[in-house]
């Protein structure tokens, strides 16, 4: 970050100030502190931030706490810490603005982002989210990582309930704003899929009528989102309605898509360094980004096929046995296990297709009826099926076959061993650690 005063600081969060210093470094987790940090203590589930903030002191750097807890040389009080690390990433950005490119949907997100960075790398120098840092803390620490030499932000933005986008958009006001798509997450806090839709669509209320909206058409909630918002809205996705168009999709022996991709009077042939076929839509969002700011389809095209996957995000390794896995165990909705299953039915195999898949978690009064659709799609995209987990039972029955297992050490006790050519899917909710699975079968006979 820009460095700031501890006055500076004092005056965006509204705090009370002790001593002088200048800042370059904001931090939640004491043990990254150095001198220069600022320690922003906030309460855990299981400690307290405010316990470490003499270690912070002891190392140069200072600290943002709860009025009546510490008044040494270094502080500054505030009333809530998270409000005023909010309150203070609003105000560092509104003193060194960037456009904001803002980034939400039910799945996609992550993925998205990385390609929309990859895209505007082309021309520009772009900061964006950081591991999970996507929620009320970590968008204000993505927004505080702002150097000087950064020309673009790209935020990635999740939730968990109605009106954490808004806050989020308050804190990082977007300028141009995409959703990959409304589905059935968290609906054990949310209830009702409008609740979901309505919770994303703060999004567009964040950009107001001067902003670009950037949304899947293929998506009817997502599509159904542009009713209300006055401001420029670019679709796209596969159906011939929408501004960007992709056609033609093939997928190569290790899962990496290929398609034709058509804007106005620019086309031109895209083929993916990641692999998943959802990844072609994700891809259509950061052309589409690209697009609004100067970068054709072609310079877009060039930089995606040199965009790698995230760990555990649908990544294809082979073990020593000619075994190939596909890990996407980092965490799993409806849409994306039915996304990593077409992709499974549509990589080369010489062997036999094998999906290992897992709890859904947070689905609330939908969870027997999106298992047991999940079951159903499983049914036609792999010779072998494992069900793992409390759904376990609901997935085998609308398949029709597959083996139970209640737990990841229960199939692991049966020592599973597959033959070189075989293709394993591998994806679950990331609470059940599906990656356990991964590691033993990237040891193969070993």
């Amino acid at each position: 970050m820009r460095s700031l005063s501890l006055a500076q600081i004092g005056d965006l969060t509204g705090g009370t100030v002790t001593g002088n210093g200048e800042v370059h470094q904001v931090t939640i987790d004491s043990r990254l502190a150095t001198s220069g940090s600022l320690f922003v203590a906030l309460p855990g589930e299981k400690v307290d931030g405010h316990q470490f903030v003499p270690d912070v002191l002891a190392k140069g750097g200072y600290a943002l706490v709860k009025k009546g807890t510490y008044t040494d040389p270094g502080i500054i009080q505030v009333e809530d810490p998270l409000l005023a690390l909010q309150a203070l990433a609003q105000g560092y950005l509104a003193k060194f603005p960037v456009p904001v490119i803002a980034v939400t949907g039910s799945n996609g997100k992550t993925s998205t982002k990385d390609m929309i960075a990859q895209v505007l790398r082309s021309r520009y120098t772009i900061h964006s989210t950081q591991g999970n840092y996507n929620n009320e803390i970590g968008v204000p620490l993505t927004v505080l990582g702002l150097e000087e030499q950064h020309e673009i932000l790209v935020a990635e933005m999740g939730m968990r309930g109605l009106g954490q986008i808004k806050r989020l958009t308050e804190v990082c006001p977007p300028n141009l704003g995409v959703i990959t798509n409304i589905g059935p997450v968290h609906l054990e806090l949310l209830g009702s899929m409008g609740n979901i839709a309505q919770a994303k669509g703060e999004l567009l209320e964040g950009l107001g009528p001067e902003g670009v909206a950037v949304l899947n058409g293929d998506d009817p909630s997502v599509r159904g989102q542009a009713r209300s918002f006055k401001g420029k809205v670019v679709f796209y996705g596969l159906d011939q309605a929408n501004n960007l168009i992709a056609r033609g999709v093939t997928m190569d022996p290790e899962g990496h898509p290929s398609f034709v991709v058509r804007y106005e009077q620019e086309e031109v042939k895209v083929r993916l360094g990641v692999p998943g076929v959802h990844n072609v839509w994700n891809a259509c969002a950061a052309l589409t980004v690209g697009l609004q700011y100067g970068i054709s389809l072609a310079e877009g095209a060039k930089a995606l096929e040199a965009l790698s996957a995230s760990a555990m995000r649908l990544e294809v390794q082979r073990n020593s046995q000619g075994v190939i896995i596909v890990n996407d165990s980092y965490n799993a909705s409806p849409a994306s296990m039915k996304g990593a299953l077409d992709t499974l039915a549509h990589m080369y195999c010489s062997g036999k297709r094998v999906a290992i898949l897992g709890d859904i978690l947070e689905l609330g009064e939908i969870s027997k009826e999106a298992h047991r659709e999940v079951g159903e799609y499983a049914r036609d995209s792999a010779e072998e099926l494992i069900f793992i987990g409390k759904h376990a039972s609901l997935m085998q029955e609308a398949a029709g076959r597959g083996e139970v297992y209640s737990s990841v050490e229960e199939f692991l006790a049966t020592d599973p061993v597959y033959n070189e050519g075989d293709l394993v899917l591998v994806k679950a909710s990331r609470s059940l650690h599906f990656e356990r699975i991964v590691e033993k079968l990237m040891k193969g006979g070993e």
